[in-house]
């Protein structure tokens, strides 16, 4: 109940400050075990692509914000769950493949961190191992464009593959990056207006 009030709550909000736009929200599978793979610019993010979303969506969230008063309920709330950084969280590993188990979709940013620069970081060793452990599809979001007041910031969601089981970890690392650079370029070239004749 809660999940469902503020996701139409921030959706109203972001839609009346941000442009936004949406292609290939329709390769979304409806159910069934997901994880979604994101590049990561700012902290808007995670809201931002859990409300882009035709379903539930659930994902990790450093430790430390869980701790601030009312705010650390209301994300717990919202399907966020923690994650310590910089180490090998068992916990939140096996909270993720419960998930999973549960046949719910997972919002993974497989860089780890913000790109403060713009350009997209190698993926972390923990999102090949989620998708290799499970054999879940994942589905590609490449966010381009520009956080700010009636700016446009473009989502564009590629098609769902999966990771093979004995596809070499750096490879598979690669893999991700590359699907989602695909979806960012794409995106960009259709922000680009036709040259007039």
């Amino acid at each position: 109940m809660i999940y469902g009030f503020f996701y139409w709550l921030v959706r109203i909000i972001f839609s009346l400050y941000f442009r936004i736009e949406v292609t290939g929200l329709e390769r979304v599978p409806r159910s069934g075990p997901l994880i979604i793979l994101v590049n990561h610019i700012t902290f808007v993010d995670p809201p931002m692509a859990a409300i882009l979303m035709p379903r539930p969506v659930y994902f990790m969230t450093k430790v430390e914000l869980f701790s601030i008063p009312v705010f650390g309920w209301l994300i717990r709330h919202l399907h966020a769950f923690p994650v310590r950084r910089g180490t090998a969280d068992r916990k939140a590993i096996r909270t993720s493949l419960r998930l999973l188990a549960q046949q719910q979709a997972l919002l993974i940013f497989p860089e780890g961190h913000r790109s403060h620069t713009g350009p997209l970081q190698e993926a972390r060793a923990g999102a090949v191992y989620l998708a290799q452990k499970t054999a879940c599809p994942c589905i590609p979001i490449g966010i381009s464009g520009q956080y700010g007041f009636r700016k446009t910031i473009r989502y564009s969601v590629g098609e769902v593959f999966t990771i093979p089981g004995d596809m070499e970890r750096h490879e598979a690392q690669k893999l991700i990056m590359r699907k989602i650079a695909e979806q960012i370029a794409s995106s960009e070239d259709r922000a680009v207006p036709p040259k007039k004749r």
